[in-house]
């Protein structure tokens, strides 16, 4: 794993077959059974992409996953009628987590009298050693989430990229949306898909 945290761009793919301008209105997709994740990425892409000029719109009170799964037709159809003329589609791709544990002391074990019953020898004396020596633990993990612009006209993929975000226990992982939301906007722009 990577020892610093943050956000970075993961490789991104434009369509050669693509020789389309920008997308007018992209219709976000954040692939999620968590519904506040969702939500939280949904509108991040739509608010930056609208502060950009770009025209978006969110989905999640639109479809539900389980009506885009059961009917795709219909659920562009949908989409097509709200006024996206493409789609963006946020998912999880993988996830790895790496703890660690540091040991700042010297162990020292004192011996505890667990056992309050005395109904035979192995109650009366039970005895646990507890380490009362200082540690400290440490989680970091990496994301990878994966996004395709997909052009709802001929329902080709005409754009994917990767981010892979490193993140600690410590952070608060809300706060590193907006991050990697504006990564992802920006190689769609540099590509010339999006305003």
């Amino acid at each position: 794993l990577c020892c610093c945290v943050g956000t970075s761009l993961d490789g991104n793919f434009k369509s050669p077959a693509y020789h389309g301008d920008a997308v007018q209105k992209v219709a976000v997709v954040a692939v999620t059974d968590q519904v506040l994740v969702r939500e939280g990425f949904e509108n991040r892409f739509a608010r930056q992409m609208i502060e950009h000029g770009q025209g978006a719109l969110v989905t999640y009170d639109l479809l539900s996953l389980p009506e885009i799964k059961a009917d795709k037709q219909a659920a562009v159809t949908r989409v097509r009628q709200a006024g996206a003329d493409s789609v963006l589609l946020i998912r999880l791709a993988n996830q790895s987590t790496r703890s660690t544990e540091t040991q700042a002391t010297a162990p020292i074990f004192a011996p505890v009298i667990t056992g309050f019953e005395y109904n035979d020898w192995y109650d009366c004396y039970s005895v646990a050693f507890v380490n009362m020596g200082t540690s400290w633990s440490d989680s970091k993990s990496q994301v990878y989430l994966e996004a395709i612009l997909y052009d709802l006209n001929t329902g080709q993929r005409i754009w994917a990229g990767g981010t892979v975000t490193v993140l600690k226990d410590s952070m608060d992982r809300v706060a590193q949306m907006d991050p990697i939301v504006s990564k992802i906007l920006a190689a769609l722009r540099k590509d010339r898909l999006i305003h």
